[in-house]
């Protein structure tokens, strides 16, 4: 079941200015929307998308946009909104909305495939489905659904498809879609003929039963992918090669008897070295730290930090990979560590109040 009362008092997509030198956190400004729970910014210096002069879009460049969802069930009609983000006051411009089909949709990523294809993607928490959106040369949107069933142990979390999360690998060229309510990973190349979008499957990645796969992330080389599972609160990671994932181990803390558990873990990030693998924990208000030894291919828990909030949600690193922002949905409060760059321990370093309901970060790079 999916709750009618879930999601926050936002209100809306916050904009602040971040001090890569001081930690400081300056909010600029406030675009409402309802419940924009996941967040997606494309930098052009960072990311390479067309350029649709004559389209509704209009990305132009240098402008940045950001791709964003309200997250709300199916019979609340749901929205995938682009904005873009004007490059002198990082205000936002509303260009398209586009219907959702799906509930809840709970994660959206935009990648460019291997053909030159852009696309955007959004996971369905309630109706177990994913959007696949192409952004064609006119810039209009065209979509195609992949659609997951099935159910695993967990009685009231994983009676039906449930996916959270949907991740590009830009080496393999491939599509992976975490789903929770399955317990897998499903692996999808996709091509485009004559405008038309064909999603092939290429590999199931089975999870453990019970764990509830979230969120994944990958190395800075695309070799090994890392899946926090919500819950369990294990890390699972996998490897690529040979055209193919192999699932390499799971960390857990938890006897596999604990069937009815709901441990609540929410994001995972790893390092830009790939050294340090950190995941938020809500059911204790924590962030853990853990190693990563690729050539022993093995995953350690170093410590567990209270994150100075409640529901510490997503969280982020910045740039400089000196500073991590922990979004606490809750209690309405940003935290802010130091990283040791070194081992990867973190310190508090402020806790910034009256900031209703964070739930996501996406950075959006600027030149001095």
């Amino acid at each position: 079941m999916v709750a009618e009362n879930f999601g926050g008092h936002g209100e809306g997509i916050y904009c602040f200015e971040f001090n890569s030198s001081n930690g400081d956190l300056k909010l600029l400004h406030i675009q409402n929307q309802v419940n924009p729970s996941y967040l997606f910014v494309v930098n052009p210096e960072v990311e390479s998308i067309k350029n649709p002069l004559k389209s509704a879009l209009t990305f132009l460049a240098p402008s940045s946009i950001l791709f964003t969802v309200n997250e709300v069930l199916a019979s609340n009609n749901p929205t995938l909104h682009i904005y873009e983000i004007n490059k002198n006051d990082h205000r936002l411009t509303l260009n398209q909305s586009q219907p959702i089909e799906g509930g809840c949709p709970c994660h959206i990523s935009y990648f460019k495939n291997a053909d030159g294809n852009n696309y955007v993607g959004v996971a369905c928490y309630e109706t177990g489905n994913v959007i696949l959106y192409d952004i064609n040369e006119d810039g209009n949107l065209s979509s195609c659904i992949i659609s997951h069933e099935g159910k695993s142990q967990h009685p009231s979390r994983q009676n039906a498809a449930h996916a959270h999360c949907v991740s590009f690998d830009k080496v393999s060229n491939k599509l992976l879609i975490a789903d929770l309510g399955i317990d897998q990973i499903r692996v999808y190349t996709i091509k485009k003929n004559n405008e038309i979008i064909k999603v092939t499957e290429n590999q199931i990645i089975q999870i453990p039963a019970g764990s509830g796969p979230r969120h994944i992330c990958f190395d800075s080389n695309y070799h090994y992918g890392f899946i926090v599972n919500e819950l369990t609160g294990s890390v699972t990671f996998i490897k690529h090669s040979n055209d193919r994932y192999d699932l390499k181990g799971t960390f857990s803390l938890l006897e596999p008897s604990a069937l009815h558990h709901d441990i609540g873990a929410a994001a995972i990030r790893v390092s830009a070295n790939g050294a340090f693998i950190y995941t938020t924990i809500r059911s204790d208000n924590t962030i853990r730290l853990f190693t990563f030894d690729s050539g022993k291919e093995s995953l350690h828990l170093i410590d567990s930090y209270q994150t100075g909030g409640i529901t510490p949600r997503d969280f982020i690193i910045d740039p400089t990979g000196h500073w991590l922002l922990v979004a606490h949905q809750n209690s309405d409060a940003i935290s802010i560590f130091e990283v040791n760059s070194y081992d990867g321990t973190l310190r508090l370093f402020k806790i910034i109040d009256n900031i209703k309901s964070p739930v996501c970060f996406s950075w959006l790079i600027t030149k001095k």
